[in-house]
């Protein structure tokens, strides 16, 4: 329940509203309510509508939906609020109007001539709609009073509706109601079945077109270079048109006609195929997929294009498939992966030869660098040594720098991890062949690579490892 510290409430005239604002909950006769801004939001939310099914159909829509309510209206607000309808419904005007509905009026409410007047000051609707050029009028306020006065007066009632004309001026409705045989629900079938003989009608002009552009269908089928075809929903062919170049990878169109397309194609195409045609058939959105044919030996590869087809006519869906040769793509694309591949494998034969891992002697690799030694090289230099390592059991590796002529923070770093990465094996690294340019790059630098054994030759290294002499 709200408490008193989170909670305002409004009482008028035996109208209350109820905030709770913590919970973000507002209501209005106990009944949990909320408050739009009339325009922007509460227009923007209703233009849309009003402009997709028109505005007549709208307004019976609104109207009737509105009219549902005004029974409760009537018995729980209306004869409880007053001790004659009159009061009762200026009790429950004042009441809504706490809402925002408007301000509402009387001025004629005659029992006997089966007639009333209700006028509303700035009506929502119409306070809504103001300065737009869209304008549907109060339907939703039409069908309350014609709800609430046909339960006073006791007879079907009709209110016809006359709208303040001018922006600049304050806004007002004034219903005239009156008995009729007329209802909303009357008025919108008949509008409903109008709009159903105009769509009939519609529908089938848009069929006529259709036959009579069939000859000009297939005049600019038969000098496509693409095979089209279209497949209903359970993948039946619905026709069928192959040009003559590709006319030896496809039945005859009279032979495929009404077949399944698991019939008339290889399993492989047909169950891609299949599967797209069923994706198409469910989002509606259009799918490309790839497949290969054959025929007499030869291996034809192909691409189809496939998007929903609508049949106007039996309200059906199916698939409209455009099916193109791409063997010479796909060949010469094949070429461009191989040669690709091939410079791959060349590139990594370089690499290799230019990180030469030499096993001395037993339990003793050297390692020779040349040039410059980037992230990807150092990657690869660290990642062949220590499989060497492992794989042959090695106590020591030498890592000689004679060729390398120049170092900058970034090489220094990578030795300085290849030193560690080795260690981390449980072999020594030594480094040999330090020129004396390189040495004071690295001791400026202060990478810590002096903390490495070192050697002014590859043989001085040797000689050591030789003699047993590391420490």
């Amino acid at each position: 329940m709200p408490t008193a510290e989170t909670t305002r409430a409004l009482e008028q005239s035996r109208a209350n509203q109820l905030c709770d604002i913590d919970r973000g909950v507002f209501y209005s006769y106990g009944i949990p309510s909320v408050v739009f801004w009339l325009n922007p939001s509460l227009f923007r939310m209703l233009e849309p509508l009003v402009e997709e099914v028109g505005v007549p159909l709208f307004r019976l829509l609104v109207a009737r939906n509105s009219s549902m309510g005004a029974d409760e209206d009537y018995h729980s607000m209306v004869t409880t609020l007053g001790e004659t309808f009159e009061e009762g419904f200026r009790a429950w005007g004042l009441a809504v109007s706490t809402g925002g509905w408007g301000r509402f009026e009387l001025p004629v409410f005659d029992r006997e001539a089966e007639r009333a007047v209700v006028v509303v000051r700035n009506p929502w609707e119409l306070e809504m709609q103001r300065g737009s050029s869209v304008r549907w009028g109060c339907p939703f306020l039409q069908g309350k009073i014609i709800g609430l006065l046909s339960h006073a007066l006791g007879v079907n009632c009709w209110a016809d509706e006359v709208l303040s004309a001018e922006d600049d001026q304050p806004s007002s409705v004034e219903f005239r109601v009156y008995r009729s045989d007329r209802t909303i629900s009357a008025e919108l079938a008949q509008l409903r079945a109008a709009h159903h003989e105009e769509a009939k009608r519609v529908l089938e002009q848009r069929t006529q077109e259709l036959r009579q552009s069939e000859a000009k269908q297939r005049a600019i089928l038969a000098s496509l270079s693409e095979a089209v075809f279209t497949l209903d929903e359970r993948g039946r062919l619905t026709s069928y048109h192959v040009p003559k170049e590709q006319a030896a990878f496809h039945d005859a169109p009279e032979r495929a006609l009404g077949r399944h397309v698991s019939e008339v194609m290889p399993g492989a195409a047909s169950a891609v195929l299949l599967a797209a045609v069923a994706g198409v058939v469910q989002d509606e959105l259009p799918r490309e997929v790839s497949y290969a044919r054959e025929r007499g030996g030869e291996v034809r590869f192909f691409s189809t294009k496939l998007s929903i087809l609508r049949d106007p006519v039996s309200e059906t869906n199916g698939v409209t498939a455009v099916e193109r040769d791409v063997t010479e793509r796909v060949r010469a694309e094949q070429a461009l992966e191989d040669r690709l591949t091939l410079i791959q494998r060349q590139q990594e034969m370089i690499q290799a030869l230019s990180t030469p891992i030499i096993q001395v002697w037993d339990g003793v690799l050297a390692l020779p660098l040349v040039g410059m030694v980037d992230s990807r090289r150092a990657a690869s230099i660290t990642e062949s040594l220590l499989q060497q390592i492992v794989s042959t059991q090695a106590r020591v590796a030498i890592l000689d720098l004679t060729g390398v002529d120049v170092v900058d923070s970034a090489i220094a770093d990578h030795f300085v991890r290849i030193v560690r990465a080795v260690e981390l094996l449980g072999a020594r690294c030594l480094i040999s062949g330090i020129r004396p340019a390189v040495a004071q790059t690295m001791t400026q630098l202060g990478m810590g690579i002096e903390k490495a054994r070192t050697f002014g030759t590859m043989r001085s290294a040797l000689k050591t490892v030789m003699r047993g002499q590391l420490a």
